[in-house]
């Protein structure tokens, strides 16, 4: 058993767990990453980098990387409405260029993430977590069952869940609960050969989309992953098809050209995404969880790898401290679900209020209509981007007023 016995077990070497193995790595403690795939993966995915996720990765020295590995830089974001119009926001605030991220595959993100902590920590692959070991009703450890179909118990101070919206830790905890309305799916595509691209991430509010959104986030010049989303809920009242309404999408007239001479590369993929809307429960006895494991994306953007990496540095920071006293307490744990919510829920309360209000297609007529004529709201739009401040006006109704005076 002694070769099986770690202070810290992280389930899933996606960017949040691998993130997080490598911080609580780095603090010296022994740590055990396990994945039930093997590494490069595909992970369906928009495949858009942040500026959330940036700065954990210049946190772990990994920004550098990925500007090596000559991944697109989004210089900006083109919304349209359903009546046409369409606006260019350039990123900027206060006159001050804010750092896109990037648009890269989730098979080469993920990958140089957990490369690097692979280098810190114990990795098991083709290992697939099966069950949490509880004792006295707390999470003790991890049974695994490898690829020839062995099976074996690891036992840590800690488990942490970052194996994704199907989470077995979180369902072994109790935590996992799925509300439609705070769900959304959405399916992608890779395609090549498409005109117009100028660097900037494309979401547009097109009628063929609408409840949800069709999106075009550029890899390259000329390749772009292209997908829509929409709440689960909207899904089922209206019998919605994703996989017909991305073709619907690609074929309207409004995209028509830009798709002529352009090549489905692979197949379409689909996904469920845990909104943290809902703010559902992410720690126990024992336990936390990160990422889509916890219903950390973003309600608005649909985006979770920023929410999924800043949990990671949460629960490193309170989980390593309280492994240096030599002990994780359920109080360690609540600690960091209080931890969490301070750092990520005016953020993300703002994306709510945004996809509530936005999900009116007069309401997006009239924004985007006004932002395409005034550079002040522009300007304001940017800045809710860009600034936690900035995003509270999203709350207020006076905001809107001005907004349709401008």
């Amino acid at each position: 058993m002694e070769g099986n016995v770690y202070e810290a077990i992280v389930v899933g070497a996606g960017p949040s767990g691998s993130s997080c193995a490598m911080l609580l790595a780095r603090k010296g403690f022994k740590v055990l990453l396990i994945d039930k795939e093997d590494f490069p993966r595909d992970k369906p995915c928009g495949d858009a980098v942040g500026g959330k996720a940036l700065s954990v990765l210049a946190e772990l020295g990994l920004e550098a990387q990925l500007s090596k590995k000559g991944f697109l830089r989004s210089s900006g974001l083109i919304f349209s409405s359903p009546d046409g119009n369409e606006v260019e926001i350039p990123l900027l605030f206060e006159g001050k260029e804010i750092s896109g991220g990037f648009v890269c595959r989730r098979s080469d993100f993920d990958d140089i993430v957990f490369q690097n902590a692979k280098k810190m920590c114990k990795t098991l692959e083709s290992t697939e977590v099966v069950g949490v070991i509880f004792d006295a009703g707390r999470a003790i450890g991890v049974k695994a069952k490898g690829a020839s179909g062995s099976e074996g118990n690891y036992y840590a101070k800690v488990v942490i869940g970052a194996d994704g919206v199907n989470s077995v830790v979180a369902r072994k905890g109790g935590c996992l609960v799925a509300d439609p309305k705070h769900y959304a799916s959405a399916v992608r595509a890779y395609y090549s050969g498409i005109r117009g691209l100028r660097g900037n991430i494309e979401v547009h509010f097109i009628p063929e989309s609408m409840p949800g959104y069709f999106w075009i986030f550029p890899l390259s010049k000329s390749e772009a992953n292209v997908g829509v989303g929409m709440l689960l809920s909207e899904i089922a009242k209206k019998k919605v098809n994703l996989h017909k309404v991305l073709e619907q999408c690609v074929k309207s007239k409004k995209f028509e050209g830009r798709f002529a001479s352009a090549k489905l590369e692979g197949t379409v993929k689909g996904w469920s995404l845990p909104l943290a809307s809902s703010r559902r429960k992410c720690a126990g006895s024992g336990f936390v969880l990160l990422g889509d494991a916890a219903s950390l994306v973003d309600p608005f953007s649909g985006e979770g790898i920023g929410n999924g990496m800043k949990s990671a540095v949460i629960a490193a920071e309170i989980i390593g401290a309280a492994l240096k006293r030599g002990e994780v307490t359920l109080a360690d744990c609540q600690e960091y679900e209080r931890e969490l919510w301070r750092e990520i829920g005016s953020d993300v309360d703002y994306s709510y209020t945004m996809q509530k209000v936005l999900s009116h297609g007069w309401m997006l007529n009239i924004a985007i209509g006004k932002a395409k004529k005034s550079v002040w709201l522009r300007n304001e739009l940017a800045g809710m981007i860009a600034s936690r401040e900035a995003k509270k006006k999203a709350r207020d109704p006076l905001f809107y007023l001005r907004m349709l005076l401008a």
